[in-house]
């Protein structure tokens, strides 16, 4: 399987020291504003434990979820001190990198998503999982936000349509309410199905529950949300964006409330 047009692998390193480098200027304590509950050490400490982790799943072959728990197991405590977090931060990226480039990206490695078990999987996430905490860092410190590359932007749209709001059974009721449009100023347009749904999922019953994903083709949308695709990105990840709206107004609104409820 070939690799990315773009460097998912330079993306994960330089979202990763950019987060890092802002988390060094600012109080430890600085609360998170769009992760509730976090503070500014945190976050750093919650992208490296990331990095160690798929390192780990990719390095040892894992493929089961007796193998993953093993690992998690064993996986090395938060340090005492932020300095030896900001090393090991910066150890567990080249060791995440190091596993992505060790072999092919369609190899069998555990994942969460039932849809894609291999390597491929991991480097398609690990881009978006730098990008946006990098946005949270930049957010706590309350700096400007750095651009997001359009395709990488591009894929992180993807990325939410096709596995992180792709999770609702498929046996679950669903009741469409229309089709909303994601207009890039900078990439292609992507179309977004809402519906209401009711079912069991992770063991928990839901009702009347808000979903999305992408529409069928052929789709006729009803209401349009537009900006550079940076905007459109942070959007569905369910962080600060600016963006124009037009169209159906109870629609918007229900697209508003798939936002709320926020990754999966």
């Amino acid at each position: 399987m070939s690799r990315m047009s773009y460097e998912a692998t330079h993306v994960i390193r330089a979202e990763a020291r950019r987060l890092a480098d802002v988390i060094r200027g600012i109080d430890a304590a600085t609360p998170v504003p769009t992760c509730p509950g976090w503070n500014a050490d945190d976050l750093l400490w919650h992208l490296t434990e990331v990095h160690l982790f798929w390192a780990s799943v990719i390095s040892s072959g894992a493929t089961s979820d007796a193998e993953v728990e093993r690992l998690e197991a064993a996986q090395p405590p938060r340090p005492a001190t932020r300095a030896e977090v900001l090393d090991r931060r910066e150890r567990a990226t080249e060791d995440l990198i190091a596993a992505l480039l060790s072999g092919p990206l369609d190899a069998p490695s555990w994942s969460w998503f039932p849809g894609d078990k291999s390597v491929g999987f991991t480097e398609r996430m690990q881009p978006h999982e730098a990008t946006i905490h990098r946005v949270d860092a930049e957010l706590t410190a309350g700096l400007p936000i750095s651009p997001i590359d359009p395709e990488v932007a591009g894929r992180g749209i993807d990325h939410v349509l096709d596995v992180m709001w792709n999770w609702v059974p498929a046996d679950a009721t669903r009741t469409p309410l229309g089709v909303v449009e994601l207009r890039p100023t900078d990439e292609e347009p992507r179309l977004v199905e809402l519906y209401r749904w009711n079912g069991t999922a992770w063991g928990n019953d839901f009702v009347d529950q808000i979903g999305g994903g992408r529409a069928p083709e052929g789709a006729v949308p009803a209401a349009v949300i537009a900006g550079p695709a940076q905007e459109l990105d942070m959007l569905v990840w369910s962080r600060p964006a600016t963006t124009t709206r037009e169209g159906d107004a109870a629609l918007l609104s229900a697209f508003d409330e798939l936002i709320a409820f926020g990754i999966q």
